[in-house]
């Protein structure tokens, strides 16, 4: 629950995205007031809207992004599950086909609860909105940014009404950018002056297309996921399927190197059926779709350098994909959009140990985002360099430093087909409760050099082993 604000003010926050919707959260603990403006009037229930283009294909909130969507909102994951949400051991409930074959089911590290992006967007929505002292204004937009004279401290924003064109100026003490990829920040830094940010880009060329399926009754199987992944540099093809709300399964397809799975009926059901192992298209064969094909496309992974600007102005953040955007197909947006609303909360809570209460200027914009950085680092490196193996990624070299990282990660993927504790390990890592160093860790990286070639691909999907493990058993958010 959000505590007693420590301090007066406003704060606006553009955009309610899953990242606007967590800084508002932890802002609630630190104003008096947190305005959220959002472009599309939002739907009461869960419901697609206009501002999420992308919201009809599969999302997962990793674990590390549910610790914080728990912490920051205690019983939202039972909230979600009771809203409808399907339960998911990872790996034990799950098929999960990497580049060696098939993930041991023995270990759990960690559980997803599964739903549409709407459901839990809807979930996330009401818990935030009921909060004292949030509110939102929609049908609206943030057309610019107000200053000081000196633009050298952003006052807050001039909002605009999408149905009639109207302006006002909404005054802030701390304004929030979380537009996502169609933020307007560096445009805005360029109109006040400051220098442009540095972009990284690295783009597999990767397009999806997603839909619903009834799960069909009597449907039975050891598994509730499934999992199989492209097999680089060949096999660009991705396929997962996962159980959601009123009796579905989401299946969205994903084609790197240019291969995009197509939105026609006949192109969709190939595509399916070209997938590394046929268990998806055997599931859903016969199966009743409740939704139509969707595409999307424009998923390359893109960083704004905000946090390497020689000069940045007071009153101003930007979170989320407004800096940092990542390929989907590894399930890294919400929950780095946690570890931002977390780095946020750290940031104002250490400013106002040494400051006057309102006082939110003195370089705490410029160190959130040097923050915000570190808080993407972990899923940039394994995001960008998975999709590296691709040859026909552009936007960065291939060095020998991350050749040889590949070639680990290979030896770390055959050993999580037979050995428990590299499984443990990479799934914490994936699940990004681990960073990416903790697979070099002395225990897992003896396990690595003993395990050899794995099980192999050509191996059948292991079955579900029973039950021994407790449910959550190593959960935690580890050593960032």
């Amino acid at each position: 629950m959000a505590g007693t604000p420590s301090s007066t003010g406003r704060a606006v926050v553009i955009g309610a995205s899953v990242a606007g919707l967590l800084a508002a959260r932890v802002l609630a603990d630190h104003v008096e007031q947190v305005v959220v403006v959002e472009r599309d009037v939002l739907p009461a229930g869960a419901e697609h809207r206009r501002g999420v283009p992308q919201d009809r294909l599969l999302h997962v909130l990793l674990a590390r992004g549910r610790a914080v969507a728990d912490d920051l909102l205690p019983g939202f994951s039972a909230e979600l599950e009771a809203a409808g949400g399907v339960p998911v051991r990872v790996p034990r409930d799950q098929l999960l086909l990497g580049s060696a074959g098939w993930m041991d089911r023995r270990p759990v590290a960690w559980e997803v609860v599964s739903s549409t992006r709407p459901l839990m967007e809807a979930v996330l929505r009401r818990r935030v909105l009921e909060l004292p002292g949030v509110t939102v204004l929609q049908g609206s937009e943030a057309a610019a940014l107000t200053t000081s004279p000196d633009a050298r401290s952003v006052t807050g924003v001039t909002v605009r009404r999408v149905d009639d064109g109207g302006t006002t100026d909404l005054a802030a003490d701390l304004v929030v950018d979380a537009a996502g990829r169609g933020s307007r920040a560096p445009a805005w830094l360029a109109e006040l002056g400051y220098p442009a940010p540095v972009l990284e880009q690295v783009d597999p060329k990767v397009a999806y297309a997603a839909r619903l399926f009834r799960i069909p009754d009597g449907f039975d199987a050891d598994w509730t996921a499934v999992m199989l992944t492209a097999g680089p540099p060949t096999n660009p093809r991705t396929g997962y399927l996962f159980p959601v709300e009123d009796g579905q399964w989401i299946v969205s397809l994903m084609g790197a190197a240019g291969e995009h799975p197509p939105t026609d009926e006949e192109g969709w059901w190939a595509f399916v059926r070209r997938l590394r192992s046929p268990v998806i298209a055997e599931a859903v064969t016969g199966a009743e779709p409740t939704s139509p094909i969707r595409g999307h496309r424009g998923t390359a992974n893109r960083r704004w350098r905000f946090d390497r600007m020689p000069r940045w102005p007071e009153g101003f953040v930007v979170v989320g994909d407004a800096v940092a955007a990542f390929n989907p197909v590894y399930g890294q947006g919400m929950s780095v959009a946690g570890m931002a609303a977390e780095a946020l909360d750290a940031c104002l809570r250490a400013h106002r140990a040494t400051h006057h209460p309102g006082d939110l200027g003195d370089g705490l914009a410029a160190r959130f985002q040097r923050a915000q950085a570190r808080a993407d680092a972990a899923a940039w490196m394994i995001s960008t360099g998975e999709d590296l193996r691709f040859p026909t990624t552009t936007g960065m070299p291939v060095t020998r430093v991350l050749r040889a990282q590949h070639r680990y990660l290979d030896r770390v993927a055959a050993a999580a087909t037979t050995d428990p504790t590299v499984t443990t390990a990479y799934a914490r890592v994936l699940g990004m409760l681990d960073p990416p160093t903790a697979l070099f860790r002395p225990r897992v990286l003896a396990a690595v050099l003993r395990a050899g070639g794995g099980a192999g691909v050509d191996a059948p999907p292991p079955p579900r082993p029973p039950e021994q493990t407790p449910v959550g058993a190593g959960v935690g958010r580890g050593v960032q």
